[in-house]
């Protein structure tokens, strides 16, 4: 016969398993719109100006995506000589707030169009008018070739003769890994969290209309005790 407090135990598992999958759905659904509805990345360019300052962070000590520095023109190498041609003439300069001039170590004008690196690969957004041609305080890519020295909390102001436009990489990025945080977290943990809720409710039911005894090994015989007379 069935047992009857466990068969009510289990069946409380399935039902809170199946109003979790309709909150796992909910939450799922909720993190979709949030990395939907994050910001596009024009959200995150400046300019067109000739100066802009900003304070660099790192949060999470991995190092940040800084900021990509951009100019109004279109990618080509028409000379050949590995470096693209709308900016091979176009400068910028990089000072802390002490009025240091840190160009070449906080940041740098790469400006190339080569086999090996091409700034086109980096572009935020293709066929726009614009192109990437240096990087400010982009410690998370600094290499031995090229180096990127910045400290948290300080100021850095970015000038040229040029207009430029700032593409803020690290902010965006953050947004990014929010947003998947979010889509992970709101649907496939309450998921797993559901289907295990689930099939223990299931197994508990089994048991139940089994009869919820336990049944002796094949070969053991359970020892029984003896009244002594």
């Amino acid at each position: 016969m069935a047992n009857k407090p466990v068969l009510i135990v289990g069946g409380i598992c399935v039902v809170l398993a199946i109003a979790s999958f309709g909150i796992a759905g909910s939450n799922w659904s909720e993190g979709v719109d949030d990395f939907e509805n994050a910001e596009e990345v024009e959200a995150f360019i400046e300019g067109p100006d000739n100066s802009f300052t900003y304070t660099y962070t790192d949060d999470d000590g991995q190092g940040s995506g800084g900021w990509y520095v951009m100019m109004d023109g279109e990618y080509g190498d028409a000379n050949g000589n590995d470096r693209t041609d709308a900016c091979e003439d176009v400068t910028f300069t990089i000072t802390d707030s002490s009025g240091n001039d840190v160009t070449g170590e906080a940041g740098h004008v790469i400006c190339a169009d080569s086999n090996e690196w091409r700034d086109e690969w980096a572009d935020p957004v293709e066929d726009d008018g614009r192109i990437v041609f240096g990087y400010v305080c982009a410690t998370i890519d600094s290499s031995e070739e090229v180096k990127y020295t910045c400290t948290i909390g300080e100021k850095y102001t970015i000038t040229s003769d040029t207009q430029l436009y700032v593409f803020d990489k690290d902010s965006y990025d953050l947004q990014f890994i929010d947003g998947v945080l979010s889509f992970i977290q709101g649907g496939l943990l309450g998921s797993l969290g559901a289907c295990c809720c689930g099939l223990g409710g299931i197994l508990v039911l089994v048991g139940a209309l089994t009869g919820g005894a336990p049944k002796p090994m094949v070969g053991y015989m359970p020892q029984q005790q003896t009244m002594q007379q």
